[in-house]
């Protein structure tokens, strides 16, 4: 059993990057800012004096029988947040139930709007 993967096959890296296409494909996200892990991850490395890090993704992580989904992203302003932010929990909620095999819990999806540009 790998690292990221639960007793029940969850595997956290793949769902994670399913997500991760799928939320940086929606119209109006430019791209994905470090979460949490990403900061810790790249003190630590500089801290070490190592260079580069983990691309950024979705991160996705399953705690008992439910799910949580966390998204730090930069959108533009090509169109109204809300609508970007209802498409991004319908995109998500369509790849958890593709990717995950097996019975969904409480999907808590977290999302962090980080800059918005022209």
């Amino acid at each position: 059993m790998t690292e990221n993967q639960s007793p029940r096959g969850f595997d956290e890296a793949a769902v994670s990057a399913r997500l991760t296409e799928s939320v940086t494909g929606v119209d109006g996200v430019t791209g994905l800012a470090p979460g949490l892990r990403d900061m810790i991850a790249n003190a630590a490395a500089r801290v070490m004096r190592r260079s580069g890090s983990e691309p950024l993704r979705v991160e996705v992580w399953r705690a008992g029988e439910d799910l949580n989904v966390r998204v730090d992203a930069h959108l533009d302003d090509s169109r109204p947040v809300t609508e970007i932010v209802d498409e991004l929990f319908a995109v998500i909620a369509v790849d958890l139930r593709a990717a995950v095999d097996g019975p969904i819990g409480e999907v808590d999806i977290d999302v962090r709007i980080v800059s918005r540009s022209h």
